[in-house]
């Protein structure tokens, strides 16, 4: 593990830090809600990626955790903050908190790195479902305020309320 600065300046770690340390950065820089960025070539969202197609929204559980869409990304080469360009261009105005990075792989963010692994896992679940859904047919989408009202129960009424400390 690297722990290093939004310079790239390691902190802590003897090795060197990762390739997309500058795209993390850029994104970090960029978007003040996001406190955590994971980063996966996971088979079935980056085969969609290789197609440069967007998952399309029909699954009420991608209308609950991503609003809609999961998008596409630009291509861009990996060393500097092209690719962390490119997520926040995408998801700058967009619910989706995963996006396809064109011929790369996948993006999450999150409030924290908790919250950006779950991004990463839904939208792995979702690329595979979706991706059968396709195999059998065209999938039926889901109207646009349907969409808005799933994800707005989710994100505002489902789930547990805190509870504190849980010593």
């Amino acid at each position: 593990m690297i722990l290093c600065d939004l310079d790239g300046t390691v902190i802590e770690g003897t090795h060197a830090p990762s390739s997309d340390t500058a795209a993390h950065a850029y994104v970090y820089r960029n978007m003040a809600h996001v406190g955590g960025i994971v980063h996966t070539h996971s088979t079935y969202a980056t085969a969609w990626a290789a197609r440069g197609e967007a998952i399309p929204c029909v699954l009420t559980a991608m209308a609950d955790e991503f609003g809609g869409d999961i998008p596409v990304g630009p291509f861009a080469i990996i060393g500097d903050d092209s690719i962390g360009r490119g997520i926040v261009a995408t998801l700058d105005g967009h619910r989706s908190r995963a996006v396809l990075m064109q011929n790369h792989g996948v993006f999450t963010i999150g409030r924290d790195a908790r919250d950006a692994v779950k991004a990463a896992v839904m939208c792995e679940d979702v690329a595979r479902t979706v991706h059968f859904a396709k195999e059998l047919g065209m999938p039926i989408p889901i109207p646009q305020d349907k969409i808005d009202a799933l994800f707005d129960r989710y994100q505002n009424v489902y789930g547990q309320a805190p509870q504190g400390d849980l010593k």
